[in-house]
């Protein structure tokens, strides 16, 4: 999909420079039209697929909502450079791209989401989870600012941290490990999987090794049970298409879980959560776009479903699922997308709310799943 992306980008770039080069080498913009002549040919095939599809991918993007599970978002900003002294940049290309007039990628956006979720327990009312993802510890970014990332996760004070994958993946970056995720504090537990970057590495099992003697809990193809004032919890990871297999949830030491939360790199494996009857999906992967234009939002993200999950809340029932605009990425470069610390607080349904469906009534057929909101800042 990565490679596709940039064919398609190379190949509208080398269009458009071979019109323009074309208009000004005849000295004309709009030359003689002719059928003879191959440009016209195309001008004719392009116009009519842009006046059919731009609207189509439009126009979801201005009629969309937010969701009833999003109550509320507020937001803090967090300046690194401030908080530092220094610019926690390192590498000629990660200096350049830092000094291009609007990159956020040292502003962390610290988003306090509350999300209302009908078949949760009373018991779990309150529930706090920090939602990290895409960390991309790779050297571009300076050991300090993943410190500050860790300092401003504790501050929140989260009951379970969540790292849904892309969290190192340049051998010189782990004994990073100990001194900076190392040091997070959740009164439940710590989990983590792993994304598509950890391909880079040598050895993935080296940073599962790291993370988990930091104290991290694995969660690749793989449940964890919490019990939190008498309720219980399915912890699952899934690290598909690219580590492991599916996690087994299903079988008798797993039929009666009061919430269940999966924890995904990708957001296209909502369409599983929604068959294995998951409460609560969390996900990153696709940093939000990394660069967004005002009100379009993001262009492109590597999803099956485009632009769609590129970040937020959606629901698509039985599941409602966070997409995190992640931390980093490869390039450290982000326009009007920065970097996200997300703290979601669960709460129970409302009074006057539906009755929530019992859990396993959601079938093991599920539609495909259409978006209904971006990220929404309050």
């Amino acid at each position: 999909m990565k490679w596709l992306e940039r064919l398609l980008l190379v190949t509208a770039a080398i269009v458009l420079l071979a019109w323009i080069v074309r208009s000004v080498w005849i000295g004309r913009f709009i030359g003689e039209w002719s059928l003879a002549d191959p440009w016209t040919v195309y001008a004719l095939f392009c116009w009519p697929v842009a006046a059919l599809l731009v609207p189509l991918w439009l126009w979801p993007k201005l009629t969309e909502r937010a969701p009833a599970a999003l109550v509320s978002n507020d937001t803090q900003i967090i300046d690194v450079v401030e908080r530092t002294g220094a610019w926690p940049i390192a590498g000629r290309q990660a200096k350049c791209l830092a000094a291009i007039p609007g990159n956020q990628i040292c502003q962390l956006h610290v988003h306090r989401k509350t999300l209302r979720l009908p078949r949760l327990p009373i018991e779990l009312d309150g529930l706090t989870i920090a939602h990290l993802s895409d960390l991309h510890m790779l050297g571009n970014l300076t050991e300090p600012f993943y410190e500050q990332v860790v300092e401003v996760t504790n501050g929140l004070e989260p009951d379970v941290i969540c790292i849904t994958g892309d969290i190192l993946e340049a051998t010189c970056c782990l004994d990073w490990i100990p001194r900076t995720l190392g040091k997070l504090r959740a009164r439940h537990g710590k989990f983590f999987i792993l994304g598509n970057h950890e391909r880079y590495l040598p050895d993935a099992e080296a940073l599962r090794v790291a993370l988990t003697a930091a104290g991290l809990t694995d969660l690749g193809s793989r449940t964890e049970w919490l019990a939190i004032n008498g309720a219980k919890i399915l912890l699952a990871g899934n690290e598909l298409p690219w580590f492991g297999f599916a996690p087994q949830v299903r079988g008798p030491q797993t039929l009666a879980p009061s919430f269940r939360i999966l924890l995904s790199h990708s957001p296209d494996q909502l369409y599983l959560a929604q068959i294995e009857d998951f409460d609560l999906m969390l996900a990153g992967h696709t940093h939000g776009g990394q660069i967004r234009l005002p009100l379009l939002g993001a262009l492109i993200s590597p999803s099956w479903q485009g632009w769609r999950y590129a970040s937020g809340v959606f629901h698509e029932p039985p599941t409602v699922m966070h997409v995190s605009r992640g931390i980093s990425g490869k390039q450290a470069i982000r326009l009007n997308c920065p970097p996200e610390i997300a703290i979601l607080r669960l709460t129970t349904s409302w009074e006057g709310d539906a009755p929530a469906e019992p859990r396993g009534s959601a079938g093991a057929s599920p539609s495909r799943p259409v978006p209904i909101a971006g990220d929404y800042s309050g």
